[in-house]
């Protein structure tokens, strides 16, 4: 089994992925490849075939940079909110930089422009050229390239077909770590093995198109997918050993090796790590799995099964920390789609459902009704919040991994960033760029004091309070002036926790305002999100402290609770006189 073991800068900073893409526009991409796209296939992307309508300039052809436009349009997505870096691949020195290393929105992408094909091929030796100059900023770079030839440019030893080789291990010895994802555009048979290579034994993908149509779908599909599996930092490593896996399999005498150095064989990885559980699946299939999961995440214990029904299923647990210590909750969790039958054409299940909750021996404050899935009329909401529990509406899938514990060596090496995210619904707070807007937010707020600094310090720079300032000012709110202020440690000063452990290498007074400062910047940011918001606004809220933090009594700290009224405060505000929705909000 093979792990792809990370080069780290000597002062132990380890970075994460970064993106260089490539986009050849040499005279060869004015070629065109036999094949049309059918507007009705199914699964294709309305973009592709506009861009392949306005662009076919005979029957039955269509020109290679066209092909290649069309494909970026559609891979947008996956780069979007990510740093890359755009070049094109032309002629020795008439390569252009399109777009230097940076995050983009989906907007910013669409708007690169890549100029009309001309000149010659200059491939592998610019790649060690371009080796040489990322190493200066990263050591963990993902090479995504779109091309159809063989260099023709480069000086000896990479010139040719075999000047492949010359190059990936010019650029393994420059240091940094480069996983190759290329589309080639009607390669000849050994261009593909050379590609193929090149990918693989990176733990990269390769689809080489030979006709548009149906090989541009599944090729937007597998290099698609293999990009996405890359840029998910927990998955990365189980997908890319995969792939070399696939590789070796298949390899013949004379292919390259492996680029990453190896790992002693361990255990598969599997899952997703909360504290000390591990969740298989952040989307089980399963309602009844589900449900288990999104309890035990929550820190809930005793987990019974009371009974499964057609529609829904009931469960009882008991919190770790509740107000209410050693009371249960009980809890019933159907899908949104249920909710919706059941009020429609199963009458008599939502009686049953009904009488269940009102007939439980738990507290009417211990009752939760939990849906799967946020389409769902409010006239339904209204007709379940008059069975006494509690409605809340989790979005499909479930929240990402929290950070690590305090004393977790990922802190100490600087390892850890709350940009990491599995999941496609969240967003996570505290993060250095600008929101993504999706379904949900997961606020974990962190304590280490080191990495708050580096967020602190990363906030001040998006100049998000310099934004805030002019549309705030006028509404004189009690949340526009904590938006203002530097820090929360006021808050901090006099607050003295019921016990600390001695062996915590901190003491109270560091972590609580490492603590405050976390809150003090979620809180801009959420501010920030729902007064400046480009794209639909979070329909959900999770602020979740992890069971050390409230061990640590954390969730009882005077900026924790400043932070609740603030948000209670900014939310009526806003739902009242600037007519904003709401979000759900949820504490753990």
């Amino acid at each position: 089994m093979i792990y792809v073991r990370h080069f780290v800068h000597t002062e132990g900073v380890r970075n994460l992925v970064k993106i260089a893409i490539y986009v050849d526009t040499s005279g060869s991409m004015n070629e065109r490849i036999q094949g049309e796209m059918d507007p009705n296939s199914s699964g294709a992307r309305p973009s592709m075939f506009r861009s392949f309508m306005r662009a076919i300039g005979m029957k039955g052809k269509v020109k290679k940079s066209v092909i290649a436009r069309a494909m970026w349009e559609n891979l947008v997505p996956t780069f979007k909110d990510r740093q890359t870096k755009i070049s094109t691949i032309n002629s020795r020195g008439r390569s252009k930089v399109l777009a230097p290393l940076d995050f983009r929105t989906h907007e910013e992408l669409m708007n690169v422009q890549f100029p009309k094909p001309y000149g010659g091929t200059y491939l592998w030796e610019f790649l060690v050229e371009e080796a040489v100059e990322l190493s200066k900023d990263s050591v963990d770079w993902l090479f995504f390239l779109i091309s159809d030839g063989m260099d023709m440019s480069s000086s000896p030893p990479f010139n040719g077909i075999n000047g492949f080789q010359p190059c990936i291990e010019a650029i393994k010895d420059i240091g940094i770590d480069v996983e190759f994802h290329i589309i080639g555009l009607g390669l000849p048979d050994d261009s593909v093995n050379v590609f193929r290579q090149v990918s693989g034994a990176s733990g990269g993908s390769f689809v080489n198109i030979i006709e548009a149509g149906d090989d541009v779908e599944q090729a937007v599909e597998e290099v698609g997918g293999a990009l996405e599996e890359s840029l998910n930092p927990i998955a990365r490593m189980a997908s890319r050993q995969r792939r070399q896996q696939e590789y070796l399999e298949s390899r013949q005498e004379g292919d390259l090796d492996i680029t990453t150095d190896t790992a002693p064989p361990s255990q598969d990885y599997s899952g997703y790590t909360y504290g000390d559980l591990t969740i298989e699946d952040t989307n089980p299939e399963q309602l009844s799995q589900w449900q288990t999961d999104l309890l035990r995440i929550r820190g809930d214990e005793q987990i019974e099964n009371i009974q499964a029904y057609e529609n829904w299923v009931s469960m009882r647990s008991t919190p770790m920390f509740s107000d209410t210590p050693g009371i249960p909750v009980d809890s019933w969790a159907l899908s949104s789609e249920d909710v919706s039958l059941i009020a429609s054409m199963k009458i008599d299940n939502l009686f049953t459902f009904l009488s269940q909750i009102r007939r439980s021996d738990v507290p009417i404050e211990n009752r939760r009704i939990i849906i799967r899935g946020e389409n769902v009329p409010e006239s339904l909401l209204e007709t379940l919040s008059n069975s006494g529990a509690r409605v809340v509406l989790y979005p499909e899938e479930l929240p990402p991994p929290p950070p690590p514990e305090l004393d977790s060596e990922r802190w100490e090496r600087n390892e850890y960033d709350f940009n990491d995210n599995p999941t496609r619904m969240w967003d996570i707070y505290p993060h250095l760029g600008r929101s993504k807007a999706r379904t949900a937010v997961v606020i974990d707020p962190p304590l280490y004091p080191e990495y708050v600094q580096k967020i602190s310090r990363a906030f001040e720079r998006t100049k998000i309070v310099e934004e805030l300032r002019t549309k705030l000012e006028p509404i004189q709110r009690s949340y526009a002036e904590a938006v203002f202020k530097p820090s929360w440690n006021s808050f901090n000063s006099n607050w003295v926790p019921d016990d600390w452990p001695s062996m915590l290498p901190f003491d109270s007074a560091t972590v609580g305002e490492a603590f405050c400062e976390s809150l003090r910047v979620v809180y801009a940011q959420i501010v920030h999100e729902w007064l400046f918001s480009r794209g639909t606004r979070p329909k959900f809220l999770l602020i979740r402290l992890s069971n050390e933090s409230k061990t640590l009594g954390l969730h009882k700290h005077p900026c924790y609770l400043e932070f609740q009224s603030l948000l209670a405060d900014m939310f009526h505000y806003q739902s009242t006189n600037l007519r904003i929705k709401k979000p759900q909000v949820e504490y753990w």
